[in-house]
């Protein structure tokens, strides 16, 4: 005869306490969520050690890791406070929320608590006991929080400045306080840099390759630059994850040494030597930017025209301080072209046309010049407005876009473009013989892109200011030493 073991309702609650420890089981049981093995190492780490920082590829769900690591530590510990911020508050809002809404809504058991609706807040059973989300514009917000359980969540910590974690390290004094960094690794110099190069952190670091959808079916960095991953991604598993496919379009069009290629891809961070002109981390902010930056003025189009066959011609087209975007065209004659960029005038009521005037170019400003269209042409070889600064028009161009983007000012945005990302983060300069800035010519960019820097022209002349009494001027005194 078998003796049945009386359980007692206390011991099986204690049971399933211990259980709710593991963040593996309450994300899939609980949240009735799925974790990969290295999304779940980094909920035990935050469980286990006091910092964590994650620097990863594109596109691993680095936000829904966040949000899962966030639910967690909220319902599994008593009183608790959890805090997350980003560097723009649509990624606080909008991307780390939306995934903390959707899986509180769809976890297999109700949580239970307030989630607020148009606010990002969960309240649990009383006011010292909840989450809430931060933006990153005033220190002063992270300051005052005390509690012995607080989880400070960082997501695209690369983009995030120095004052806010200065703010956060006065709030991680308790013996269970945590402290999670997570994002793209976009910049040295940065706090997020430091933590994978002092100690203090346990760190982790997902290239691409780490993930499912290439650990899986096996396929290795040789096999994308062979093209042979193909016969092994019979499947994808995670299809919302990296993607062979998209790793090997990046592979052809920004190549393997590209800082691009190397932060989105390899996750690591880039290898920007003192010749780089623009920080990819100005980039991937001022894109970040783009969605909620309002139209404005001047309307202007920047026109860089195609050169030679396989090159594009690019008209850009600009609203204040937003680039609203790129319309790229392949195997147009001056004519065709000339009549694209009135269209385009017409349409967006545009005060100012910029053309690239240089070789064909001359055809497109002499055919808008006949429609009666004035001061249309720019010749990037003339003189710039001071010759002591820069080497000449197409150095003060770059110089002026550079100086637009810089995250600390009033910067403009640009649309989500990889193509257009990896031809701006990959401008060089150096210092000529009278100490002034120099651009590297089109023709060297051609060499080492593999094609024409033609979006990133476009660009540049959308945003320039050609008249030259005082065009210094209009965005600052800028001298070598201090511009960079």
């Amino acid at each position: 005869m078998t003796v049945k073991k009386k359980i007692e309702v206390s011991e099986v609650k204690e049971q399933f306490k211990k259980k709710l420890q593991s963040p593996e089981y309450f994300t899939e049981k609980i949240l009735n969520k799925k974790l990969w093995p290295v999304q779940a190492e980094i909920l035990k780490s935050v469980r286990d050690n006091p910092r964590t920082a994650v620097r990863s590829c594109h596109g691993i769900g680095k936000t829904f890791t966040a949000a899962m690591c966030i639910l967690w530590f909220l319902y599994t510990h008593t009183k608790a406070i959890v805090l997350s911020t980003a560097p723009t508050w649509r990624q606080v809002e909008k991307l780390i929320w939306k995934e903390i809404r959707s899986a509180y809504r769809q976890s297999a058991i109700p949580l239970g608590g307030n989630l607020l609706p148009k606010t990002p807040e969960l309240h649990l059973i009383h006011d010292e006991w909840y989450a809430a989300g931060l933006s990153t514009n005033e220190p002063d917000r992270f300051q005052g929080f005390h509690e012995e359980h607080i989880l400070v969540v960082v997501d695209e910590a690369a983009g995030v400045n120095i004052e806010i974690y200065e703010a956060i390290e006065g709030i991680l004094t308790s013996s269970g306080a945590r402290l999670l960094l997570i994002g793209n690794p976009t910049s040295i110099g940065t706090p997020f840099y430091d933590a994978f190069t002092k100690p203090g952190y346990k760190t982790f670091h997902v290239s691409a390759y780490d993930t499912p959808n290439f650990t899986e079916a096996g396929i290795t960095p040789e096999d994308i630059a062979n093209d042979t991953w193909q016969a092994k991604a019979k499947e994808i598993p995670y299809p919302q994850l990296i993607t062979p496919q998209w790793v090997s379009d990046r592979f052809k069009s920004w190549g393997e040494n590209s800082a691009p290629y190397q932060v989105r891809v390899m996750g690591n961070f880039p290898r920007q030597g003192e010749d780089t002109l623009i920080p990819l981390l100005w980039l991937e902010l001022a894109m970040e930017r783009w969605e909620d930056e309002p139209d404005g003025k001047p309307i202007q189009l920047g026109v860089d025209v195609a050169a030679y066959g396989s090159d594009k011609t690019v008209i850009a087209v600009r609203y204040g301080n937003r680039l609203r975007e790129l319309h790229v065209y392949s195997q147009k004659n001056t004519r065709e072209t000339s009549g694209l960029v009135q269209a385009l005038a017409r349409e967006n009521g545009t005060e100012k046309i910029c053309v690239d005037e240089i070789g064909i170019g001359r055809g497109v400003v002499d055919s808008l010049e006949e429609y009666g269209y004035e001061n249309v042409g720019v010749n990037v070889a003339e003189k710039s407005s001071d010759p002591e600064r820069w080497h000449n028009l197409r150095a003060e161009l770059w110089c002026n876009l550079r100086e637009l983007l810089d995250p600390e000012k009033d910067a403009i945005a640009l649309p989500p473009d990889d193509e257009l990302l990896a031809e701006l983060a990959s401008v060089k300069y150096k210092i000529d013989a009278r100490g002034a800035i120099q651009i590297e010519s089109k023709d060297d960019m051609r060499k080492r892109l593999g094609h024409s820097p033609d979006q990133a022209d476009a660009v540049v002349l959308a945003f320039a200011n050609t008249e030259h009494e005082g065009f210094a001027e209009s965005f600052g005194k800028l001298y070598v030493s201090e511009f960079f």
